[in-house]
């Protein structure tokens, strides 16, 4: 019996707060806001739910903690990665319309679908998800000027870009390549 106890403390201890927001994310993504529960996520990771209280206060905590973990990943480390590219403006901006590709495989356009979801009955979300799209199209606004656009025209065209980001994936099939460096082309052409 106490070997099992240090087993689970030593498990416990383990695990860290990223962990149990990286659980509450894919359960967000797969069963929406009403399927983020301490006791699943307990389970599902092996531990007790004291683990979760000795990382969190309460499951506002983790909330709070996957919106702060979504606007980064999902954003601030997306424009990092691109802006860490040795190309031309025009050329980032065509790899920041191709991230969406390559999110849909990994889970994070069921996520951001799930926050776009919970945003709609909830203030704190609403504010983050808010807060992210202002974000993204600054950055792509940005790169439209840095492009030649002046600065209305590059608004407007970071509102179409972002638009079409938000919903290529479900039009273009997969490995279309020529679909969209054809959709590409037109967004950024003067």
């Amino acid at each position: 019996m106490a070997d099992a106890t240090l087993l689970r403390r030593s498990r416990a201890s383990s695990l860290d707060s990223a962990a149990w927001t990286r659980a509450a994310l894919e359960a967000l993504g797969s069963h929406g806001i009403d399927g983020v529960r301490i006791e699943i996520l307990a389970k599902q990771l092996g531990v007790t739910k004291g683990s979760f209280y000795w990382h969190f206060e309460n499951r506002d905590a983790l909330l709070a903690a996957m919106l702060a973990d979504w606007r980064r990943r999902a954003t601030l480390a997306i424009i990092d990665r691109i802006e860490a590219q040795d190309e031309t403006a025009l050329n980032r901006l065509r790899l920041l319309m191709c991230v969406p590709f390559q999110i849909k495989a990994d889970g994070g356009a069921q996520v951001e679908l799930s926050i776009r979801l919970w945003a709609r009955s909830d203030k704190r979300a609403r504010s983050a998800l808010h807060e992210v799209d202002e974000l993204r199209l600054r950055y792509i606004a940005r790169l439209f000027e840095q492009i030649g656009f002046a600065p209305d025209k590059a608004h407007a065209r970071a509102i179409l870009a972002y638009a079409f980001q938000r919903v290529a994936t479900s039009l273009i099939a997969p490995g279309n390549a020529d679909a969209l460096d054809q959709c590409i082309a037109e967004l950024t052409a003067h």
